[in-house]
């Protein structure tokens, strides 16, 4: 194969296996963590074991990067690296095992998430930013929905015993990661442009797949610790959007570090059903995302958000009640699929608002630092939320953890909606470059 020009979009395919792995195997990792034995609180634990890892772990990567000047050695350590932490998951033979190789999953999958975007805007004039950002968007996002439906075909045809049967997903997953680590090796080359993140003023609003961990597949801004130190918070109305970002991501992360355990456990779905789950609110998502830039230029940014978590707060709990429908399982799951299609429905409003408000509360020339700020208190919220929701459902069961998730999301929806941020938030908002 020829290593693709500087500025063409073959190397963005090379992701397209990586979003592949996440797909067939993020689902799994609460699942498997029951089938080594672990409790409700374990499950959530390793849950928060990537965020916990992969939080420094962007900000040590990304600093890296821009100091060395350096992209492609970090996509191929963030590839093999997945790579290498997938399989190393499929051959766990206990919960602290897996527990450690979540952490190292965290770590070097996080070393390509700060590169992937800026490699695109190193190797592309700026007028193009935005339609290349897009199609990159599309390809991980495509790979994702993809690995979810892979996962399921091969837990629905595949004879093998409950245990066996993921631990091959996870190797078919770490094969498509270390596909993904060749193709970047043959096709990325190094960028001769460098661009500096704190300089830009680019907003990322394109189609982002839900993560059960916060490991996101691509990451513009980091939080530099050394353009902070010594400041003051900027704003009351940004410091209180902020902690509010915090409490959403809490409550989202605390809802699905047990939800599919409970799709298991309590309402008694297949694997393979569960992942089927997961695909209806991706599709859902991905339908969603053309229109939601029309609704946020509408009604305003933190007005759609606030909706939108607030729908998420009430379809949370309503799980639980799900199973108790007339009809038998055929009918509760078919409302478990649309029911959690609208909950990703919500989350494309919640991400193209969310960093539309962000920005637009950023003082002038400062908003990758604000920016990178945003993208550290979700995977704060990441690490509670697990910890949190896998602790309250182990000890007082799934109704009090959905509970507990819907509480941490009313939180953030009740400091979403305070007077003080409405003036600060315009409703007419900004086209992103």
């Amino acid at each position: 194969m020829r290593r693709s020009s500087p500025d063409g979009q073959r190397w963005f395919y090379a992701y397209l296996p990586n979003g592949m792995a996440g797909g067939t195997t993020s689902p799994l990792i609460p699942l498997f963590t029951r089938v080594l034995g672990g409790s409700v609180a374990d499950v959530g634990a390793v849950a928060a074991a990537s965020s916990i890892a992969s939080v420094p772990a962007f900000m040590a990567w990304g600093s890296l990067s821009d100091r060395l000047h350096r992209r492609k050695a970090f996509v191929l350590i963030g590839f093999f690296g997945l790579a290498l932490s997938l399989f190393l998951m499929g051959i766990s033979r206990n919960v602290a095992d897996f527990y450690v190789v979540n952490l190292l999953a965290g770590v070097l999958g996080a070393a390509s998430a700060p590169v992937g975007t800026v490699l695109i805007l190193e190797t592309t004039k700026q007028q193009d930013w935005p339609s290349r950002i897009a199609v990159f968007s599309r390809v991980g996002g495509i790979g994702w929905v993809t690995g979810l439906v892979l996962g399921v075909v091969w837990l629905q045809v595949l004879p093998l015993p409950e245990g066996a049967d993921m631990r091959f997903l996870f190797v078919i997953g770490s094969a498509l990661a270390l596909l993904s680590g060749v193709l970047a090796w043959r096709w990325i080359g190094e960028p001769v442009k460098k661009v500096e993140r704190h300089r830009l003023d680019f907003v990322d609003v394109y189609w982002r797949v839900e993560r059960l961990r916060y490991l996101p597949m691509r990451l513009l801004y980091y939080l530099d610790l050394r353009n902070h130190a010594g400041r003051r918070h900027r704003s009351p109305a940004l410091t209180r959007y902020l902690a509010t970002v915090f409490l959403l991501f809490s409550g989202f992360t605390a809802f699905y570090a047990i939800f599919p355990v409970y799709l298991r456990d309590a309402a008694g779905l297949t694997t393979a059903q569960v992942f089927l789950v997961f695909v209806a609110s991706q599709v859902a998502s991905a339908l969603a995302y053309g229109r939601v830039g029309r609704w946020v230029r509408a009604k305003g940014g933190r007005r759609v958000q606030l909706y939108a978590s607030a729908a998420r707060a009430l379809l949370f709990p309503s799980f639980l009640a799900i199973p108790l429908l007339p009809g038998g399982p055929a009918v509760a799951f078919a409302a478990i699929l649309g029911v959690h299609g609208l909950v990703g429905l919500c989350w494309a409003v919640i991400n193209v608002a969310g960093a539309t408000v962000v920005s637009e509360l950023a003082p002038a020339g400062e908003r990758s630092g604000v920016l990178g700020a945003f993208n550290a208190v979700q995977g704060f919220g990441a690490i509670l939320g697990p910890l949190a929701g896998g602790f309250v459902a182990h000890l007082f069961g799934f109704e009090s953890g959905f509970l507990a998730a819907s509480a941490f999301v009313a939180a953030g929806v009740l400091l979403l909606g305070v007077p003080a941020l409405a003036p600060a938030v315009r409703t007419e908002t900004r086209e992103p470059l």
